[in-house]
């Protein structure tokens, strides 16, 4: 997972108390993020997962190995619900 991370761009959303609501028209879906998503939703958005890795450690005190499992894991929830993509790597 080395592609940069977008978000879909049919979604709508806005921090309500520090807190990402996220609204898909498509099928009026509502989602609320916790803190560490919020935060990933916010930063993610042309980054790689490795950039986002460096930010979380560095910002929440944890290691790289745990901050990169705990991202892998919310990136594949929010991809499952398709809020979040990893780009293929570009070759070349």
């Amino acid at each position: 997972m080395s592609g940069e991370i977008t978000r879909n761009p049919k979604l709508a959303w806005r921090e309500v108390d520090g807190a990402m609501v996220i609204i898909s028209p498509e099928d009026s879906q509502v989602h609320e993020l916790n803190e560490i998503a919020s935060l990933f939703w916010k930063h993610a958005e042309g980054k790689t997962l490795d950039q986002l890795v460096e930010r979380i450690s560095a910002e929440y005190e944890v290691a790289r190995e745990t901050a990169r499992a705990d991202l892998e894991e919310l990136l594949a929830a929010l991809g499952e619900k398709q809020l979040m993509f990893v780009a293929p790597e570009e070759k070349g």
